[in-house]
This record gives structure tokens, sequence and C-alpha cells, in this order.
């Protein structure tokens, strides 16, 4: 078995494989419609793939759902190979998979399907008993309640990308994906766009490296508008001014799940 294929195993799903890919291919149109353009200094990212289909977010309001999606198929190899393959799962069924007959559907429908139904739980009561409302996407204290990986749980960290403790939280995070575990990263504008840019517009998944690849100040983020991973040194992600499509276009993270032991 190559190392590329060895690689590519169910409990290291399509977001760790695609790190492992030399090759870049150009961006294809972010599937965020509302974010601000990128600027043209920005560099492409890598493809990622499902079942041979790129591994984008569904509509404009499902990057939340896209990346807690990935989060859990990449620590749980049930998820992962019916995303993959479309198989059946045997015994308990991942609560990211929908009860309907999904009988026939491609490799972008699965994940589609499986990012309607995260969108359905993270918006469930959202708001005390009251649901979220769709058209705003994933609020962060639905994902972190949501979020799934083995042997941890998330918990909201709110970030600013100018503040004396954010290189030690940029740190917490590269330290995480270090150890395998993804975390979730909110983005968005400030407050020179308006009050709208400056809440969380938009999520992304800081994801683990290929073995032996970890960089300590390197971050390789999955951003699902693209479905393409870029590689982003922690340094470009401290005082931002201008937007990155590693954050879907945005300019700064500003919320960020870290994993504690569960």
């Amino acid at each position: 078995m190559s190392p590329d294929s060895m690689w590519h195993r169910w409990q290291l799903t399509a977001v760790l494989a695609a790190l492992s890919r030399p090759l870049q291919t150009p961006p294809s149109p972010a599937a965020a419609t509302d974010a601000p353009p990128a600027s043209a200094t920005d560099r492409e990212g890598f493809p990622v793939l499902l079942g041979g289909a790129p591994a984008r977010q569904v509509d404009e309001t499902t990057c939340g759902s896209a990346v807690l999606v990935m989060l859990a198929a990449t620590g749980d190899p049930v998820l992962a190979e019916w995303l993959e393959t479309g198989r059946a799962p045997q015994g308990t069924v991942p609560p990211e998979i929908p009860h309907d007959s999904l009988a026939g559907l491609d490799a972008a429908g699965r994940f589609a399907a499986a990012q309607r139904q995260v969108k359905h739980r993270t918006g469930h009561r959202a708001l005390g008993p009251l649901p979220w409302p769709a058209s705003l996407g994933t609020p962060p204290w639905t994902a972190a309640r949501e979020a799934r990986f083995p042997g941890v749980r998330y918990r909201v960290r709110p970030f600013d990308d100018a503040a004396d403790d954010a290189r030690t939280v940029l740190a917490l995070v590269v330290a995480s994906t270090h150890r395998g575990h993804p975390v979730p990263l909110f983005t968005g504008g400030d407050l020179r766009g308006g009050l709208a840019h400056a809440v969380p517009r938009h999520v992304v998944l800081a994801v683990p490296p290929p073995p032996g690849a970890g960089e300590p100040e390197v971050l390789n983020l999955y951003e699902p508008g693209r479905g393409e991973v870029y590689r982003v040194p922690v340094s470009a992600l401290l005082g931002r001014t201008t937007p990155h499509p590693a954050l879907g276009g945005w300019t700064h993270v500003t919320v960020a799940l870290l994993p504690v032991p569960a």
C-alpha cells in the first residue's frame, strides 16, 4: 500500500488527505456569497474531496454545518466511510446522518444531507427553548454543543487578533491540531464594515497536519466555501487589516472553539 493510500484511511478523512497532495488547483468561487472580496495577493489552497466530490458547504448558511460534519468525520470512521462510499452504517448511526432514506445519493448529496442534518441540530433550542433563525447560520454556542470528536468537548473562546493574548490563543489552536484535535474557528470583519460585519459570519476548521509535517507557527485551515485547505502562518492571523481566502474572504478570526478533555 502506497504512503498516500495509507494516509487516506477512514480514521484520517479527506480533510487530512488533502494536505498530503502536493498539487494546487485554482480556487473555485466561494459559497459564502456575502463575504467581501479577497485581495489579489492571497494564495491558493489545496482541494478537499469526499468520494471524489468537492467538500463544499451546500449554501451560504451551512459553513458551520460543513465544518462540524468534517470535524466529526475526522474522528468517526463510520461517518467518514458513509460520506466517502455511501455504505450504510451497521449499529449506531452517527448523529450527522439523517434518518430519512438516503438511497441513491452521490457523494455531494451525502455531504449536503449531513450538513442539513447538523444545521437542524445546531438551530434547535439555540435561544433557550427557541430555535436559531436559519438565515443566520450557526451560532458559536450551539456549534460547541454539537461539536463531536473522541475524548474532548469544545468550549467557546472569543478572539481578538490585536489583543495581548492573541498569539497565545493561536498557539493553543496549533497545539490542539498537533495532538490530532481539529478546531473550529469563526471569522468575520470589523466595525469599519458596519455592525453586521463585526459579528461572526463564517466558520473554518483548523485541521491536524500530515504526519511529520507539523510546523509550530503554521495552521492548516479547511475553508468550506471553496472546499480547500490553506497553510497559513500564525503571524498572518494577528492584527489583520485585509481579507484572507482561508477565512472565507473575511478579515479576522473572531471565535475559537477550543477542545478540552471530556
